[in-house]
């Protein structure tokens, strides 16, 4: 799998070899890692982003159930993910980071269950100005994070945190300023060979924005009509491969100088499978990649490290 580091716990999501989630803040999930928080973006939100394509919810270990149908209707979105951007303290290290993930657990299980999972993410091989990992949180829905955040606020969660885990680790608490939600969309069901059970896992992403003349409907189009099918051949032709994606619509408007429309995320068990999906990608589907570039811009690939910090067991 990934690489180590003691601080690949930042984000949830996996990728093969195709597409992308462009670099989540632009400069560069069992076991606990690393990370730190950073600032802002802001707010706006597209539900109508995959209305052909039907996408259900996701069960415990990060399982993406999606269905694919050609109805006009908008489908509903798999969860809704938090990015917070999270800064360590002077008194990080991992055992420290260990406790502070036992003490959000411990916090978490007094709370109401609202099926919340987190993830750490931590960037790979480059540095952000603005944090030095992410926390991901993915609920079911908006409407949970929403209630999550209010009861977690009226426990003083945070606030019992750094004051028994002091200068360990800071993360984000403010909607649109280091704290960004996205509505989720997943087109290409988890794999069962997909696990976060040897961490670090994979996640890569690219921000994509539409070019000119070009929305929702080219997007869907190209996934359900170019993109799925490569995938099932890919699978076919690899069928240990762990490769899923997701579709991430922000939920805030984004910064001028991080413009985007949607954020691809791919997911991989392992930084050395992904090493192979996206070598595949980039040099032998090209008339794949120049149909994607006729509808979308997308930044560059950012590579991460990823660790789950939260999975109940009765989650779903």
């Amino acid at each position: 799998m990934a690489e180590g580091n003691g601080l690949w716990w930042l984000i949830e999501v996996s990728a093969n070899g195709v597409a992308s989630i462009g670099r989540m803040i632009q400069n560069r999930e069992q076991k606990p890692a690393n990370f730190k928080t950073g600032n802002t973006m802001k707010k706006y939100i597209v539900l109508t982003f995959f209305a052909a394509m039907m996408v259900a919810c996701t069960p415990p270990k990060e399982e993406a159930v999606v269905a694919i149908e050609t109805a006009p209707e908008a489908p509903e979105p798999a969860a809704y993910y938090e990015f917070l951007w999270c800064s360590f303290g002077e008194n990080y290290s991992e055992g420290a980071r260990d406790a502070y993930f036992a003490e959000f657990n411990a916090i978490a299980d007094s709370m109401t269950e609202r099926g919340m999972r987190a993830f750490g993410y931590r960037p790979r091989d480059w540095e952000s100005k603005d944090f030095d990992a992410l926390w991901v949180n993915r609920w079911p829905d908006k409407q949970s994070s929403t209630e999550g955040w209010a009861e977690w606020r009226e426990k003083g969660g945070n606030d019992t945190l750094q004051e028994n885990n002091p200068n360990v680790l800071d993360c984000g608490q403010q909607a649109g300023t280091d704290v960004f939600g996205y509505t989720t969309y997943i087109p290409k069901d988890r794999p069962s060979t997909f696990s976060i059970e040897n961490p670090p896992y994979h996640a890569d992403n690219l921000f994509c924005s539409f070019n000119e003349g070009k929305g929702p409907e080219d997007i869907r189009a190209f996934i359900r009509d170019h993109y799925l099918p490569f995938t099932e051949t890919y699978t076919k032709e690899n069928p240990d491969n762990s490769y899923w994606f997701a579709i991430g619509v922000p939920d805030f408007e984004p910064a001028e100088d991080r413009p985007h429309d949607f954020n691809w995320i791919n997911y991989f068990s392992s930084a050395e499978e992904a090493a192979g999906g996206i070598s595949e990608y980039e040099t032998n589907q090209t008339d794949l990649q120049s149909r994607l570039a006729e509808i979308v811009t997308c930044a560059d690939r950012a590579l991460w490290n990823a660790i789950p910090i939260r999975i109940p067991a009765n989650s779903t």
